[in-house]
């Protein structure tokens, strides 16, 4: 582990007793874990959440769960008796989906639910919008934005929307309470309960809340002044070594491009490779997006490339650039490329300026090969074993060698 190679013998020995304490009654054994699920917005805890909340839902329990949202969490106590309607993936008139819609004749509510998935442009403008034009100036609009911590959205998805009309909420406080309520309200069903509980480890797994192992080492290192100063130089080495990870897993990959097309790709969002990696850790990051790229055909004034980019995992693909090298969306290409490889597996596929993108080969691969820098996941800190780095490297520029030869064949008809 990364931690490890800055740690004394007795913090080691801290670490490793927290770790056997946590799984002493089975709380590291988690099904969604297991099945590699754990990060998944849509299809994890979208599906879940938009499960517990719906009245038709199958834990049978009627409105129960969908009241204690809206009383607990959002505290709409007057939101009026429903009857309710509990939606995902609701489209918008710009073509966009909110995770999750509450409506009722009285209210409302718009979810949208953030794991690893970066803002976009004028996002929750355009929900705000069409909760707006839904609601006809005749029921009460509330616009939710839940993620990990509770972090306040940022400027660009705002889009000059006003941040009171926003509610921040975070799965480690709010869902986690209401989670627990849910628990409570099941236990004449212990399948149902049992259920919920492995969705509220996983909240606590992603969050450090809980009976996790972050909060044993935090209790063991709250009663030993020296191993919370060792801890603290650890602390401090870790931007610099995460960092230094980072840079290594760029130049090799970028060596290893221009070994597999004979160019050099170029960096964006820095001035060089050592640039992007170091300000990734600093506040000089300013939420941006990094990476590198390359250009793969032309076709009229337009640039076919090959897009490495980092937000919080890497994802790869195929992007449109016009002359002035700015990313465009092209949805003639787009949907020629769809139809010749199918759909990636990255959030990102999602956005219009992708032709395509991906976490990874889907061939090959699975979720546990997702690097994220951002939460410096096991597979980003498995890089620093040489094979695993190489591996995972020759695997990716492999696919993206397949997928530039695609492009090719596809743009030259």
């Amino acid at each position: 582990m990364l931690n490890d190679l800055f740690m004394t013998d007795a913090l080691l020995k801290l670490v490793s007793d927290a770790r056997e304490k946590a799984n002493r009654h089975g709380e590291r054994f988690n099904i969604f874990s297991i099945l590699r699920v754990h990060r998944n917005e849509a299809e994890t805890h979208s599906r879940f959440l938009n499960e517990l909340l719906s009245p038709q839902g199958r834990h049978g329990e009627g409105s129960a769960f969908l009241q204690q949202f809206l009383d607990g969490v959002l505290g709409l106590q007057a939101a009026g008796e429903g009857p309710y309607r509990v939606s995902r993936e609701l489209a918008t008139v710009e073509k966009r989906r909110v995770d999750i819609v509450i409506e009722s004749p009285d209210i409302i509510v718009g979810i949208e639910l953030k794991i690893d998935a970066a803002d976009q442009q004028a996002q929750l403008h355009d929900y705000y919008l069409e909760l707006q034009r839904r609601a006809g100036g005749e029921k009460h609009v509330v616009l939710a934005y839940l993620t990990l911590d509770g972090k306040s959205p940022s400027a660009m998805s705002l889009n000059g929307l006003r941040k009171e009309k926003v509610v921040c909420l975070s799965f480690a406080d709010e869902v986690s309470r209401w989670v627990e309520a849910c628990i409570e309200k099941s236990q004449h069903k212990p399948a149902l309960a049992h259920a919920i509980q492995q969705y509220q480890q996983l909240i606590h797994n992603l969050t450090g809340k809980g009976g996790t192992m972050s909060n044993l080492v935090a209790g063991e290192l709250n009663s030993d002044v020296e191993r919370f100063k060792e801890a603290l130089e650890v602390e401090k080495s870790l931007p610099k070594a995460k960092a230094s990870v980072q840079e290594m897993f760029w130049q090799e990959l970028r060596a290893a491009l221009e070994a597999q097309f004979g160019i050099t790709p170029s960096v964006y969002g820095g001035n060089s490779i050592a640039a992007i990696s170091n300000d990734y850790y600093s506040k000089n990051r300013n939420n941006k997006h990094v990476g590198i790229k390359m250009t793969i055909c032309s076709l009229g004034g337009r640039d076919v490339c090959l897009y490495v980019n980092l937000y919080h995992a890497i994802h790869y693909g195929l992007r449109v650039e016009n002359e002035s090298g700015i990313v465009v969306p092209s949805p003639d290409l787009r949907e020629m490329t769809r139809k010749e490889v199918g759909s990636g597996n990255a959030v990102a596929d999602k956005e219009a300026d992708w032709l395509v993108c991906y976490y990874y080969n889907p061939v090959a691969g699975d979720d546990e090969k997702i690097v994220n820098f951002y939460d410096f996941n096991s597979a980003a800190v498995d890089l620093l074993d040489d094979e695993v780095r190489s591996t995972l490297i020759a695997d990716m520029v492999a696919h993206q060698a397949e997928l530039a030869a695609k492009a090719k064949a596809l743009f030259s008809r």
